[in-house]
């Protein structure tokens, strides 16, 4: 005897395997993607990346280190106004002439290179060294052993993520 009733097949519930399936077409054609992004790119002419700065219809060697220097200049004048920018900031030109203070007086203790008699705390803010191999590490400047040995940038850069990330509470007392 035949069933009458029909399947309903809206009401089905979805193949297990429908997710990896849709995700391997996904992935698949995703891939495709990349790599037709990447031959495309990988055949234009090198006039798009270098301009021909005499007219002559041809890129010398010289025009070649001539745009690479130009984007080297560029590259070295944003880092260093974006490195002097961050030792400008009002509360660590505060903390860094108030930490200094304790030691007898910022400048003349040496300043990034300042060392706490008394404790491990070393360099402008006055790192302990145990706190400043963890915050130098987060803030993506690991490899200094301690505050003082590090270039005043990295340590201006190392207390601008702690004071970002939660960690003003160090300079509390300063009156920053």
């Amino acid at each position: 005897m035949r069933s009458t009733k029909q399947e309903n097949t809206s009401t089905k519930p979805p193949s297990p395997q429908a997710p990896a399936r849709r995700r391997r077409v996904t992935g698949l054609l995703a891939g495709a993607a990349m790599v037709a992004v990447l031959a495309s790119a990988c055949n234009v002419p090198v006039e798009k990346w270098v301009p021909d700065f005499n007219g002559d219809g041809t890129i010398s060697q010289a025009e070649v280190d001539r745009q690479a220097q130009v984007v080297g200049n560029a590259i070295a004048q944003a880092v260093d106004q974006q490195r002097r920018s961050v030792q400008q900031h009002p509360f660590l030109t505060c903390v860094r002439q108030h930490e200094s203070d304790r030691t007898g007086g910022w400048p003349f203790t040496g300043g990034y290179s300042a060392q706490n008699p008394r404790s491990s705390a070393s360099g402008a803010y006055q790192f302990i060294d145990s706190t400043w191999r963890t915050a130098a590490a987060r803030a993506g400047h690991p490899g200094y052993s301690r505050a003082k040995y590090a270039p005043w940038y990295v340590q201006d850069a190392v207390a601008l993520y702690t004071i970002n990330h939660g960690g003003r509470s160090h300079w509390r007392g300063t009156g920053c």
